[in-house]
């Protein structure tokens, strides 16, 4: 086995491992703090509901390219999927707990504008990745990806401050 398959083991579990002990610490904090209501339940629900559609996008995306002639891998195909699918879920649930913990909600539409320079992003920089086979690019996509995700979680501001 070579160091780089021994590094995405790594990675691979390290991951998960990490994963489920912020999810486990989360709750207990979360729990003893009485966050577990009906509230938090109904957001994370329909967190999960918003991540399918998000999914069933990128998963056209890469049927297309499969249809365009680009040979994937199984492998890539499950990862970009997975990333997708949980990363739209949480910064959705972090979106919708945000806006029903403010005072003054987010505006639909500077969220959809944020959510959509992350998506338009995360799309062509995905393309170009796997297109060239230089996953360098994925990297150009965090700025467009920050100033998206600043923009769908920052209220407006008004003029009296």
């Amino acid at each position: 086995m070579g160091g780089q398959q021994l590094l995405g083991l790594l990675a691979l579990y390290g991951g998960a491992v990490l994963g489920i002990l912020g999810w486990w610490f989360g709750r207990r904090i979360v729990k003893k703090q009485r966050g577990l209501d009906e509230l938090h339940e109904h957001i994370w629900q329909k967190s999960r509901s918003i991540s399918w559609f998000f999914t069933l996008a990128s998963s056209y995306v890469l049927f297309s390219l499969v249809i365009f002639g680009i040979e994937i891998s199984a492998a890539m195909v499950l990862s970009v999927i997975l990333t997708v699918h949980l990363a739209s879920w949480g910064i959705t649930g972090v979106i919708l707990s945000i806006n029903m913990n403010m005072t003054e909600p987010l505006k639909p539409s500077r969220v959809k504008f944020g959510i959509s320079i992350v998506a338009v992003s995360l799309i062509i920089f995905t393309i170009l990745s796997i297109t060239t086979g230089n996953w360098w690019f994925l990297i150009a996509s965090i700025p467009p990806n920050t100033i998206g995700l600043i923009s769908a979680l920052t209220p407006e501001r008004n003029g009296e401050d």
